[in-house]
């Protein structure tokens, strides 16, 4: 008990030492992580995520979005489940998804998206039990390919069941067997025309190197899926609504309002005055992310502008450049464009 006891307090020190950056990095740009959130809020929202699950979930592809929205049965946790090594089982009961032991830390990675199914199987009167996360990824090339990464989550889904769904206790006679499966679905919002409007499967199979039987042993234990929206927003070369209303949902050039009436009238999502909120939230979030990008585009095309006039002139003063700050960004005070000239010219 004592050393137990020893381990949570190195655990809760480490995650002291973490807090700070996290949430330094997190304050650095609060539209994007708003953003983030209200995108998850979004995903999360069960009847859009029932669609996902009917086109992306084997198990679940003969039923109705209604049937699967059923089927839900955990809540759906926002960040709040950690896939570090040494954290999950600690933090994290797959039959509640309990939260009680989370660590108060921004520093540690989260799923952005957790919760688990119930689905009846058609050969007995039990029920299947699935677990899922949700990712959405707006970055294409983030130096590693994307399906790894969602392996790997597969894999801590599945190691984080020891001790909650399965053991290896020598008197339990079925051990590995009650292990769940897995999925973790991507959402590639920015994916290049080549991959645009797909969706990709990596799973188990089975392959005989020598002889064969007719066997069959239960190994379909993970599988990793991707959603590949067009940067573009194109999705017209598409038989997928799903694929078309991802697409919609996430086209910056369509407002909140139209967006909520396409998931409505077009899609038939079920739209909460919640989600339309949620919805809205997203659009006017993007929209001052990009108006920072401009802005923040603008001064350093001027910053680059007066260095490189000082670099054409060899005789460039204080006071020449002073003014060229001024004349070229009037909302500088003269003592402000003049330190600005000292900081090039020095």
């Amino acid at each position: 008990m004592a050393e137990k006891n020893q381990t949570n307090a190195n655990i809760d020190a480490s995650a002291t030492t973490l807090t700070g950056l996290g949430k330094e990095l997190i304050s650095s740009d609060q539209y994007r992580i708003k953003l983030d959130q209200t995108v998850k809020k979004i995903l999360a929202y069960k009847p859009l995520l029932a669609m996902i699950i009917k086109e992306t979930v084997s198990e679940c592809l003969g039923m109705s979005l209604s049937e699967i929205e059923q089927c839900i049965e955990g809540d759906v946790l926002i960040s709040k489940v950690y896939i570090d090594g040494g954290l999950t089982n600690a933090g994290e009961r797959i039959d509640g998804l309990s939260t009680e032991s989370f660590l108060n830390d921004e520093g540690l990675d989260k799923y952005d998206i957790r919760t688990y199914m119930r689905i009846p199987d058609g050969a007995t009167d039990k029920t299947i039990k699935i677990l899922l996360n949700l990712e959405a990824q707006n970055d294409e090339s983030p130096g590693y390919d994307i399906p790894v990464r969602a392996l790997f989550y597969c894999c801590r889904m599945i190691s984080a069941q020891q001790g909650v769904e399965f053991t290896t206790d020598s008197d339990d006679p079925v051990k590995y067997g009650n292990i769940k499966k897995v999925y973790s679905i991507w959402l590639c919002t920015e994916t290049a025309q080549k991959r645009a409007n797909s969706i990709e499967r990596y799973f188990l199979n089975r392959d005989f190197l020598i002889g064969n039987n007719d066997d069959t042993p239960r190994y379909d234990i993970l599988s990793a899926v991707l959603i590949n929206l067009s940067k573009k927003h194109d999705h017209q070369n598409t038989e997928s609504d799903l694929i078309r209303m991802l697409t919609d949902l996430f086209d910056e050039r369509i407002n909140g309002v139209d967006k909520v009436t396409l998931l409505k009238n077009n899609y038939g999502l079920k739209v909460t005055k919640e989600i339309q909120e949620e919805t809205k939230e997203m659009c006017n979030y993007a929209e001052a992310i990009e108006k920072k990008g401009i802005e923040k585009g603008i001064q350093q095309g001027i910053q680059q502008g007066i260095q490189q006039g000082v670099l054409n002139e060899k005789n460039s003063t204080l006071e020449r450049v002073t003014l060229n700050y001024m004349k070229i960004d009037p909302s500088l005070t003269r003592q402000e464009a003049e330190e600005k000239a000292k900081a090039i010219l020095s």
